[in-house]
């Protein structure tokens, strides 16, 4: 009999999981802001992966005949001041924008997670002294902080990420630091205590899971950020160079040609909106799933 109790043990673990996420899609189905992002961060998404069968025409080709044309049966979008077809060149520099946002989200996470661990469980001066550089980090405003960082490493589109990612180190450190502080005065994070458990298991078995919430959700908002800031900083020159797609210096070679051509700028410019208001939306949604306090609201 204790076998048979022991051999269903699994089987019921795994049917709770499967009820927790069909309760999670039943609720997330309910929200038509986060259905509308998953559908627009998915588009993006398969752009990204797949732009080669997306797009219509070769983003580097030049075609002299189309040069400025507006919205066409050919040209989705309109092309350029060199007969580069718009829609694909944005669909190619969704590649581009995606990776620089989950790049520059995952070193944020990945230095900024495990430093908000070590801060908020140590506690104390540790933590105060953990923190106050942090702080120190916090204090630049995020596109002279990636600016800066950006003239020590040099311009390309690697280095931008890098330097966004650094932006993003202090603001997961202080989300990850503020959930430990408070999974850590849990029942069961003390019990391993007692039990003698080493702080490294504490931190990833037992405050780890609990901290992972908040963390997503400041991802998908952090996705976003990083969107606009690529596409900043290749306005100003920086990052993705000429003639590789992205959307930011789609925007700053169609500048000068606004007053009689403005259709390169629309474009591109509604693809930044719409895809950064995804990822906000989206992070939006998985906030109020996500979180215990909001969860009677639905």
């Amino acid at each position: 009999m204790p076998e048979r109790q022991t051999d269903a043990l699994p089987l019921q673990i795994t049917r709770r999981r499967w009820s927790r996420e069909r309760e999670f899609a039943r609720r997330f189905r309910r929200r038509p802001a986060g259905v509308v992002s998953l559908v627009i961060v998915m588009v993006v998404l398969f752009f990204a992966l797949f732009p080669g069968f997306a797009s219509t025409h070769d983003p580097l080709a030049i075609d002299p005949e189309a040069s400025s044309v507006g919205p066409t049966w050919e040209h989705w979008f309109g092309a350029d001041k060199i007969g580069r077809d718009s829609y694909s060149r944005i669909v190619h520099g969704a590649r581009t924008a995606l990776l620089v946002g989950l790049i520059s989200v995952g070193i944020g996470v990945g230095i900024g997670l495990p430093y908000g661990l070590l801060a908020g469980y140590l506690g104390g001066r540790k933590d105060e002294a953990m923190m106050r550089l942090m702080d120190a980090l916090y204090a630049y405003p995020a596109l002279l902080l990636a600016l800066v960082v950006i003239a020590v490493l040099g311009s390309s589109l690697v280095n931008v990420m890098i330097a966004i990612g650094v932006v993003f180190i202090p603001l997961y450190a202080r989300v990850v630091r503020g959930s430990t502080l408070s999974a850590k005065e849990n029942d069961y994070v003390l019990a391993a205590l007692a039990m003698g458990a080493g702080t490294a298991r504490i931190l990833f078995r037992h405050v780890t899971p609990n901290v992972l919430a908040p963390v997503l959700v400041q991802a998908s908002l952090g996705i976003g950020f990083a969107i606009i800031a690529e596409a900043g900083l290749a306005y100003l020159g920086l990052g993705t160079q000429p003639p590789d797609p992205s959307w930011g210096t789609m925007l700053k070679d169609s500048q000068r040609f606004l007053p009689t051509n403005a259709w390169p700028a629309i474009f591109p410019g509604v693809t930044i909106v719409l895809t950064v208001l995804a990822f906000n939306l989206l992070g939006d949604v998985l906030r109020d799933l996500l979180d215990p306090r909001l969860r009677g609201a639905d």
